[in-house]
This record gives C-alpha cells, sequence and structure tokens, in this order.
C-alpha cells in the first residue's frame, strides 16, 4: 500500500471550497491507484475527504493498511482523532457511509447538512 503526495487534486474534489487549506493523495495497491484523499489539518484532528475509485475486498485490505498510516501521520502531527466527511450533494445523504466508515473503525456517525450562500 503506498500513500502518494499529489500537487493538484483529484476530480472529484473539485467542487470542495478553498482547496488551498488541504494537502492531496493518491492511495495505491499492486493494482495500481484505488483512492484519492484530501486531508486538512485542525488543532486536535485531521480532517479526510476520500475519494475510492474501485472497491473490492483487496481494496479493503489496502484501505485498511493505508488508515492506519494516516493514523501514524495524524498522531505524529499530535491529533487524537481523524474527522471522516463526505460531501453529498443534494438533499439525501448516502445510506452507505455508515457501514463504509465501519470497517475502518471510524465511529460516532453524524449527518451534517450545509446550504451555500455565494456572495459574488
Amino acid at each position: 500500500m503506498t500513500i502518494t503526495a499529489e500537487t493538484i487534486a483529484h476530480p472529484s474534489f473539485a467542487d470542495m471550497q478553498d482547496l488551498t487549506r488541504l494537502r492531496f493523495y493518491s492511495l495505491s495497491d499492486e493494482s495500481g491507484p484505488y483512492a484519492a484523499a484530501a486531508v486538512a489539518e485542525h488543532p486536535d484532528a485531521l480532517e479526510l475527504h476520500l475519494t475510492v475509485q474501485r472497491f473490492g475486498p483487496a481494496t479493503v485490505r489496502a484501505l485498511r493498511a493505508d488508515m492506519e498510516e494516516l493514523k501514524r501521520m495524524a498522531r505524529g502531527m499530535g491529533k487524537t482523532r481523524i474527522i471522516g466527511l463526505r460531501v453529498e450533494p443534494g438533499l439525501e445523504a448516502d445510506p452507505r457511509w455508515p457501514k463504509f466508515t465501519r470497517l475502518f473503525g471510524f465511529t460516532g456517525q453524524r449527518v451534517l447538512q450545509a446550504a451555500e450562500l455565494s456572495l459574488d
């Protein structure tokens, strides 16, 4: 499993606001890239956005290993937690999110709704 720093955002993160606060990574296994990540630092937490490009048992194993590396990275920065966020356009929450995040040890799932008002 390999986590590689990237200089530009994966296209799936294009709609996110203020990309300058994020660092971007690609996650790969023996079959090639399987996910893209965007990470932002907060005082006590690492904010994680993840786009999985392919899924299956091998990808789950690779992501579990890479999550351990992300945990080491967060601990090295003095963070006490990783907060996984998903931006889902529209008004419906993705019902698969709690099951997916539990696969990797996340707990305390919540629904966060947001609206955007552009002042431009």
